[in-house]
Parts: C-alpha cells; structure tokens; sequence
C-alpha cells in the first residue's frame, strides 16, 4: 500500500480492479481469476481500515477539542459570577455602612455589623491638639459612665498609641480624637472574656465624615490584652471603629487585625464595660442604630457603657 500513488482507495480499487477483471487471453483459469477478487478484497478492506481509523481518530480529536473549549467556558463563567458576587456584596456593605469585627473563640468567621448614624449630639473637643502626623506615642484619656450598667459609676483608662506598629492607625486615631469624634460614642458591643468594640459617633455627619478608610500596614504587634485595633470590613478598610482586646486574642493577627496602641492605664475599667446585652439576639440592632442614632440605644439599652469625653493628654 505504501506505493500506490497519493489517491483514494476507491479511485485506486475500481481502476485496479477493473485491469484485473479484463479476460485474459491465455486461459486463465478461473481459480486464479477468484484469487485477484479476493486479493483485491484484502486490500479493500486494508485501505478501507486505515482511513476509518483516521476518521475516528480525527473526530475524537475534535470532541476532545469541543468539551476542552465548552469546560473553559464553563470555568470562565463561574469565576466571573464569583467575583461578580464579591464585588456587588463590597459595594453593598460600603453603602451599608458594614464592618467585620474579630470573631470568638466558638465562630469561623468575622461577624459584620452595619455602622449607626443617628441623632446629632454635641461632642466635647480635646482639650489638647497634637499632629497626627507625629512619630512620637501619644496618650488618650477617656472618661466613661454606666460602668456595669449603673448610671452613677464611672472611670477612666489611658490609650498610648504606638506608630511603629502602625502609623496610620495611631494618626487616625489621634484625628479622631482632635474631632471630638469618640464623645458620646457606646460600646456596643462588648463580649466578655474577648473584646470592648466602640466607634460610632451619635452625629451621623461624623460618621460620614470619617467614614473614608486608611491602608493596611501589616501586623507588628500581636492582639495581646489591653492592645487596641480597628475593625474592619476586609483589606484596606480602616476607618472609626475600634475594640481593645479584653484577652490574649493572638489568632486575630493572622486575620489581619493589627494594633497601633495598648491601654496603658485603667485596664480594670475596661473589665467593667457592660457586657451583658452580649452579640446575639439580644444585642444592639445595627440598622435601627443607623436610622435612630443614640436615641435608640438609650431608650432600648440603658445599661451600656459609653464615653462622656475623649482628650489628649500630656
């Protein structure tokens, strides 16, 4: 087969077959004449093999090529809806005013609250004004009423910030502390045993105000007790609320949580923020906060503890 000329087998089987059916002239006898049919046959069959194996071949080839293409397809489209997804739930949480705070011991995930706005309340200004952009630790006096739910107790503790951990963080906070802005601001949620969280000023203008976030820049100091970190609402997004970690919560700093100051004095007043409206059920409803300001909160969570004056110290 390898020698006969670039034609199909058809062509080559009917001119052949026709020259080896012409009579011969020198009494062929017809046992010989049956031997050049099936010798024609063989190669019929061979040449017939050949080109079915090289149809089949050729059309597995192209089926594997159409499920290749229809998987990519198939790929390209999920991984498009799955950033999709990401994306609009991003743009919802920002409108939403949402934020991940660190999660317990017993949870997988970071919870997401949505940041209150509220009733306008006038906030005290700090009675000493310091550059944020300053390289040296600063100190944060705060005065907090409704120690463990009663109206008449209160305390104070000391935040020194620390920007070698975090320089933007501890310039943020100490803008927020120039504004005024912690005056009046609850906590809101305070778990026990695991974190104090605050950050939301009663004058929803404030929030909106701040509400613009600042970079990460990574974890140099891990969330020991007494240290104070921002929550989040994923990467890069910084912006007013904050908890002090009431305990060693180490495993906060692979989440990305990152500490820029401690409580250096006062820790004792920290342990008496009221927590017994817990994080669950029971706890503060983020959307009516933002619709109702602190009004709600008084009103519906007398007990909790919240800050009457934020300052500088020297």
């Amino acid at each position: 087969c390898a020698s006969l000329p670039p034609r199909s087998f058809s062509n080559y089987y009917s001119t052949h077959r026709i020259a080896r059916s012409v009579p011969h002239n020198n009494n062929t006898s017809k046992q010989k004449r049956d031997m050049h049919v099936l010798e024609d046959s063989a190669i019929f069959a061979s040449l017939h093999n050949i080109e079915t194996k090289e149809n089949t071949g050729g059309r597995r080839a192209r089926k594997m090529a159409r499920n290749t293409f229809i998987g990519f397809i198939f790929t390209v489209f999920f991984v498009s809806c799955y950033f999709l997804h990401g994306t609009i739930t991003h743009l919802e949480e920002e409108k939403d005013g949402k934020f991940n705070l660190p999660h317990s011991l017993t949870q997988k995930r970071s919870k997401k609250i949505q940041v209150p706005g509220g009733i306008a309340e006038a906030a005290a200004s700090a009675e000493v004004k310091v550059k944020s952009s300053t390289s040296e630790s600063v100190r944060v006096e705060f005065t907090v009423k409704n120690l463990d739910g009663e109206p008449d107790k209160s305390g104070s503790f000391i935040v020194q910030t620390n920007p070698s951990w975090s320089k933007l963080g501890a310039e943020r906070f100490i803008d927020l502390t120039n504004d005024g802005f912690f005056s009046k601001c609850y906590f809101f949620r305070v778990i026990k045993g695991f974190i104090a969280q605050w950050g939301i000023n009663g004058d929803n203008e404030k929030n909106k105000k701040w509400h613009g976030t600042i970079k990460d820049e990574g974890v140099a100091q891990t969330n020991r007790r007494g240290t104070i970190t921002f929550a989040t609402a994923g990467p890069n997004t910084r912006a007013h609320q904050f908890f002090i970690n009431t305990k060693n919560n180490k495993f906060l700093d692979g989440e990305g949580f990152s500490p820029f100051g401690e409580v250096v004095e006062g820790m004792d007043v920290v342990d008496k923020l009221y927590s017994g409206y817990g994080d669950g059920a029971k706890a503060p409803d983020q959307g009516k906060i933002r619709q109702q300001g602190n009004k709600y909160l008084k009103q519906n969570f007398p007990k909790l503890s919240y800050i009457s004056n934020a300052k500088v110290i020297v």
